[in-house]
């Protein structure tokens, strides 16, 4: 027995001899090069294209059992189409592989893979027709004779294989180069210098990777660009678990161009992820981006490619947004504050299931500013947004860009008489679509926001609360409040965009606003002081500003108490008319402060853009006022007639000549454009009125001289020159 097995154990011995020695001894009896014709006629006859090998080919053997077969230089021409340039080419194509390991163990062992100096050569012809498509073509066609593989026993057999462990000393390879020529866009696309140096890849074992290559576009039409992209990490394989780990993976970029602002952007990637094909599983520890001083970090898990459930976080480290653009060669703008933009730092959490998307404890810092905030957007398809926003201050003034400084002539001129250009501007913005209904009709949202405090326009307001809604082509706002210079600000109101036209009801709350310190934020000026209350109800349609102030229809009232309005002079354009009449030189008055009034208030409709209103009253201790008037928001003009009273207390200097118009109404107008405001007292009338009234008294007394003498109470008065007067008066009515 023991015989036997021997002669079995030197049997065997024999045979893998015998296997080795013809393995080893193949190279020796068959030159590879002997082939090239027939390779070659076999290229020709499956492609229709030439295949030239003016290189050697090479097989050896080691007694090891190591296999290297390397080709030298190949050809591949091109198409009937594209004559003049090769398809492909390639200098060394080399790989040595155990053979023993793939005959015993099924275990594929790749000592080493050389690639060297590839040419690829992709075209597009001006018709439309590449330089490829009949290789494919070809590739997908099948023999007529070869029936379809339907097994159903495929799965069962390839399930019972055992599937080969791979284990490659090396990848080396050098000089890739891909070049891709649309003649009909006049596009040329490059891929140049692909290096790729992979280490001894063995499954379950980490090995490193680097890679480096230039691509470069080419437009007619456009600036060159060009990137520069130089990578490097450790990647491992579980190939029989499908399964890939990727650690401290990196890529540098460096893009040029004219269209980036310095004609160069750098820019770094980093990153750390694991892939689990059957779990349908990717985690991305960490990926990062840096530009500059620019750090963006995000990681993530994902599970289930085909319906894919996210979770992750995003952040980006604070940085100067000032300085990074700068860096950047982008010119910034001339901020009314110089210090913005000085800090800039964001995080936030995120998750996707399904359709539905959230977006979590979003903390963002820029400048002096803190912004906290939460969203939610429910079926992506037809999204509905929720969001939750809170503000501690935001100062939009600093953020404004200040306007190009004119000339004193140029602001001369601005001021006296506006320029064509401008007027025509401005009936441009005013035509301008403000309110985009094919956006606002689908949308369906909710939003809660607060402000702190918010200067914007040079006007300081403080806990504002927006609470807005909007489906089925209904928008909603109710309400937006907010604090407003001592006093409150509400408004309520829907925007209904179902139609072609949009709709919009909103009513307007002020109540006991400080007017004073409000106009000098805005204008620099105390043009009106006082405390205002307003009252607002109107309706309008449009879809432009012009549009939804020439239909703007409702009701208003205003009244405000303790103010001064600074454009409204009465006393002083009283006392200039006065004089104009009596040719006399105006006293200097004792006060030029505007009209101070302790109540004011007012009513009216609101018709086509034009407010009607009839019940003005303003009482001061100098004067009560009525009046009546329209204030036309189209054109922006004033038409107000207002009556007069002055009490006995005016200047009862004889200088001014005041006195004399006590308790007597004094017809007043007021009539404009916004910007330009004209005045006149009519008191021509009155001195006219009281000359005839002067004049039928004195006639009286002299026809009545009894009565005169029961009822005259000054004796001093010559009948004389009454007479005289009469006389003087009867001529200058009855012309004799």
């Amino acid at each position: 027995m023991n015989k036997a097995i021997k002669w079995i154990l030197l049997t065997v011995a024999g045979l893998i001899g015998l296997i080795v020695i013809a393995v080893i001894s193949v190279p020796f009896f068959i030159n590879p090069n002997d082939y090239k014709g027939k390779i070659s006629q076999l290229v020709q006859d499956q492609t229709g294209r030439e295949l030239s090998i003016p290189g050697d080919i090479n097989l050896h053997v080691s007694p090891r059992l190591d296999v290297t077969f390397s080709l030298g230089e190949i050809r591949l021409a091109a198409g009937r189409d594209f004559t003049g340039t090769p398809f492909a080419s390639s200098r060394l194509a080399e790989i040595k592989l155990a053979l023993w390991p793939l005959l015993s163990q099924k275990q594929l062992q790749v000592n080493n893979v050389v690639l060297e100096d590839v040419q690829l050569n992709l075209i597009r012809n001006k018709e439309g027709k590449t330089n490829w498509q009949d290789l494919i073509a070809g590739s997908k066609s099948a023999p007529k004779d070869q029936a379809p593989e339907t097994s159903k026993e495929q799965p069962t057999q390839a399930a019972e294989k055992k599937p080969l462990a791979i284990d490659v000393g090396a990848i080396h390879i050098k000089n890739i180069n891909v070049r891709y020529q649309d003649e009909q866009s006049g596009k040329t696309i490059e891929l140049s210098k692909f290096n790729l140096n992979v280490g001894h890849l063995q499954e379950g074992r980490p090995f490193p990777i680097e890679a480096d290559f230039v691509l470069s576009l080419n437009n007619a039409n456009q600036k060159p660009l060009t990137a520069t992209i130089a990578s490097k990490g450790s990647l491992t394989l579980f190939l029989s678990k499908q399964q890939f780990i990727l650690a401290d993976f990196s890529i540098k970029g460096l893009f040029q161009g004219e269209m980036f602002p310095s004609s160069k952007l750098e820019l770094e990637l980093l990153t750390d992820a694991e892939i689990n094909i059957p779990d349908e599983k990717v985690i991305l520890k960490k990926f990062v981006i840096k530009q500059g001083e620019l750090t963006a970090e995000t990681a993530l898990s994902l599970t289930g490619f085909t319906t894919p459930s996210i979770a992750g976080t995003f952040r980006i480290q604070e940085f100067s947004p000032r300085t990074y653009l700068e860096q950047q060669g982008i010119a910034l703008p001339d901020f009314s504050d110089p210090q913005v933009l000085g800090r800039l730092s964001a995080s936030l959490g995120f998750s996707l299931n399904g359709d539905r998307l959230a977006v979590k404890d979003m903390n963002v810092q820029l400048d002096d500013t803190t912004i906290k905030a939460s969203a939610l957007v429910n079926n992506l398809k037809h999204p509905d947004y929720q969001l939750v926003m809170d503000i501690d201050q935001l100062d939009l003034d600093r953020y404004a860009v200040k306007k190009a400084e004119k000339t004193e002539l140029a602001a001369k001129a601005a001021t006296e008489e506006p320029s064509p250009p401008q007027t025509a501007q401005s009936a441009q913005e005013a035509d301008q679509l403000i309110i985009p209904v094919h956006l606002l009709r689908d949308l369906l949202f909710s939003a809660d926001i607060k402000i702190g405090s918010l200067k914007a326009a040079k006007l300081q307001t403080s806990q504002i609360v927006l609470k807005a809604e909007g489906k089925d082509g209904l928008i909603r706002l109710e309400p937006l409040s907010a604090q407003l210079y001592d006093g409150t600000v509400t408004v309520t109101g829907k925007i209904d965009v179902r139609g072609d036209i949009p709709k919009m009801q909103l009513k307007k709350v002020l109540q006991n606003v400080e007017m004073g310190p409000l106009f000098v934020d805005m204008t620099g000026r105390e043009e009106i002081s006082g405390r205002a209350n307003l009252k607002a109800d109107f309706v309008t349609r449009g879809l432009t500003k012009k549009e939804l102030t020439r239909n703007a229809n409702g009701t208003m009232s205003l009244s405000l108490v303790d103010g001064r309005i600074a454009r409204l002079q009465i006393l002083q354009t009283i006392r200039l008319a006065k004089a104009l009449l009596e040719k006399q030189a105006m006293a200097p008055a004792s006060s030029e402060q505007p009209t101070g009034l302790a109540t004011l208030t007012a009513g009216g409709k609101l018709t086509n853009g034009v407010f009607t209103n009839n019940d003005l009253l303003m009482k001061s201790d100098l004067m009560k006022v009525t009046g009546k008037g329209t204030v036309d928001l189209v054109n922006e003009q004033i038409d107000y007639l207002l009556t007069v009273y002055l009490t006995d207390r005016v200047e009862r200097d004889k200088k001014t000549g005041l006195v004399d118009l006590g308790n007597t109404p004094i017809p007043y107008r007021i009539k404009g454009s916004f910007t330009k405001l004209e005045q006149s007292a009519a008191i021509g009338e009155l001195v006219k009125a009281k000359a005839e009234e002067f004049l039928l008294n004195t006639l009286q007394k002299q026809l009545e001289p009894d009565s005169d003498k029961k009822n005259s109470t000054r004796k001093d008065t010559p009948a004389t020159d009454a007479g005289s007067l009469i006389n003087r008066g009867l001529k200058g009515l009855f012309g004799n």
